[in-house]
C-alpha cells in the first residue's frame, strides 16, 4: 500500500482518547491528528461510553483512574456488547499503578499498554499495530459476512431441489421426510415424483462430505435424475447406472468425490416395490403380517456412484401392500454421537423405527428426529441428516 492510500486509510480510521486530564488527552490529540486520525475526546467512563454508541471508534486510548466510571468498568462494557467487543483498548497507566491494575485491565479485557509520561512514538508504533490487526479483523468480518450470504443464497437454491420437511401427498402416498444439513447446505438430497397413479418414484443419496462441495455435487445428481427419472419404467437400476456413468465422466474423473444412491418406484396396482441400490443405507420395509420394520437389499447392493464405472446395478422387487410402509434414511443418522462419543447405530435405528410401526410416517419421522436430538443432547451433528417415509394415502 502507497503513502497515499496509507494516508487516506487513517483519515478514515477514528480514535477515541478518554482521560479526565486536559494536557494529556491534548498531548494525544496532537499527536494523533498529525498523523491524520480522527480524534474524540472524552473526560470520563460514561462520556466515552456514549461516544462509542455514537462514532464506533476504530481504537480507544482509556484512562484507568477517572471520575464516575473507572477505565476497568469501560472495559467491562464494551467487551460486552457484540457490536464493540472487538474495539482494540490501550489502557493508560500511571507509574504508581500497581501490578494488580495491570492485570486487572487485562483481565477485563484491555489489549495493551501506555505509560504516563508518554512516548509519543511508541504511542503511534503500538497505535498502528493494534489498528492493523483491527483492520484485519475487519477484513474478515466482511468475508464472513459475504461467506454467510453466499451460503444462504445457496441453500435457498438447495431447498427449492429438495422437497420441503414435512408431509406431502403425491400420487396415492403420504411422505413425510426431514432433511437437516451439517452445515447451511450439504451432500443429502432426495426426490419423489409421480411417474403414475398409484405409481410413485423415490430416490435418495450422500455425497460424500458435506458442505459446499457436497451440495454443489446434489445439483449435478438433482440435474441427472430431472432428464431420466419418467424413463425409468421397471427398471431403476438402470438410472443407477446412468447416475453413475456421469459421476464417472464428469465428477470422479477431476474430483476425488463419489456418492450412495437408493431409487425405487412403488407400484400399488402390481402390489409392489421395485428397487436398486448404489451402496446406501439399507431402507426398512414394513412387513404386513410380522408388524415389524426389516432391511432391504442387503444381498443386491452396487458400488456407490463414482467408485467404478462399469458397475451394475440389480432391479429387486418386494412386495408392497396397502399396509406397507418404507423408511429410508442417510447415514448421518445412525453416526449420530452423544457427548460421550457413542454413535446412534444403525441397530437402535432399527430397533426405534419397529417400535414406531403402528404410528403414522409423520408420526415416525417425528419419533426419529426427537430420539436422534435426545441421544445427541442436541450437539450440533458431524454430517448432514435425512429421514423418509412413505406410506399410502388413507392408511393408518
Amino acid at each position: 500500500m502507497n503513502e497515499e492510500a496509507i494516508s487516506e486509510q487513517q483519515e478514515s480510521e477514528k480514535i477515541l482518547v478518554v482521560d479526565d486530564e486536559p494536557r494529556n488527552v491534548k498531548i494525544l490529540q496532537i499527536h494523533l491528528n498529525a498523523r491524520g486520525y480522527a480524534v474524540y475526546t472524552a473526560a470520563d467512563g460514561l462520556q466515552a461510553l456514549d461516544i462509542v454508541e455514537k462514532e464506533m471508534p476504530d481504537l480507544i486510548l482509556l484512562d484507568i483512574n477517572m471520575p464516575r466510571m473507572d477505565g476497568f468498568e469501560v472495559v467491562k462494557r464494551i467487551r460486552s456488547n457484540e457490536t464493540t467487543e472487538f474495539i482494540p483498548i490501550v489502557m493508560i497507566t500511571a507509574l504508581r499503578d500497581t501490578r494488580e491494575n495491570r492485570i486487572k485491565s487485562i483481565e477485563a479485557g484491555a489489549d495493551d499498554f501506555i505509560e504516563k509520561p508518554f512516548d509519543s512514538l511508541e504511542v503511534l508504533a503500538r497505535v498502528r499495530s493494534l489498528l492493523r490487526i483491527k483492520r484485519y479483523q475487519d477484513t474478515l468480518a466482511e468475508y464472513n459476512t459475504r461467506l454467510q450470504e453466499e451460503l444462504q443464497m445457496a441453500r435457498s437454491i438447495q431447498e427449492i431441489l429438495i422437497p420441503q420437511n414435512g408431509v406431502q401427498e403425491l400420487s396415492g402416498f403420504r411422505i413425510a421426510s426431514h432433511c437437516c444439513p451439517e452445515m447451511a447446505v450439504g451432500g443429502d438430497f432426495f426426490d419423489v415424483w409421480e411417474i403414475a397413479p398409484n405409481r410413485l418414484g423415490v430416490f435418495i443419496s450422500d455425497v460424500m462430505g458435506h458442505g459446499v462441495s457436497a451440495a454443489f455435487v446434489t445439483v449435478f445428481i438433482k440435474t441427472v435424475l430431472a432428464e431420466f427419472q419418467q424413463q425409468v419404467e421397471d427398471n431403476p437400476g438402470y438410472l443407477l447406472e446412468i447416475l453413475n456413468t456421469r459421476f464417472n465422466d464428469l465428477i470422479s474423473s477431476r474430483l476425488f468425490m463419489f456418492a450412495t444412491a437408493f431409487c425405487g418406484i412403488i407400484d400399488l396396482d402390481k402390489g409392489e416395490l421395485i428397487c436398486a441400490n448404489a451402496g446406501h443405507s439399507f431402507p426398512f420395509l414394513y412387513n404386513v403380517h410380522q408388524q415389524t420394520y426389516q432391511a432391504i437389499g442387503d444381498q443386491h447392493t452396487g458400488n456407490g456412484l463414482g467408485i467404478w464405472r462399469d458397475s451394475v446395478y440389480e432391479t429387486i422387487r418386494y412386495p408392497f401392500s396397502r399396509s406397507s410402509k418404507m423408511f429410508l434414511y442417510t447415514d448421518g443418522v445412525y453416526e449420530a454421537k452423544n457427548p460421550q462419543g457413542q454413535e446412534f447405530t444403525v441397530d437402535r435405528l432399527q430397533e426405534l423405527v419397529c417400535t414406531c410401526g403402528k404410528k403414522s410416517v409423520a408420526g415416525l419421522i417425528t419419533s426419529v428426529s426427537e430420539a436422534i436430538d435426545t441421544f445427541t443432547n442436541n450437539c450440533p451433528k458431524d454430517d448432514d441428516l435425512t429421514l423418509i417415509a412413505v406410506e399410502v394415502s388413507g392408511e393408518d
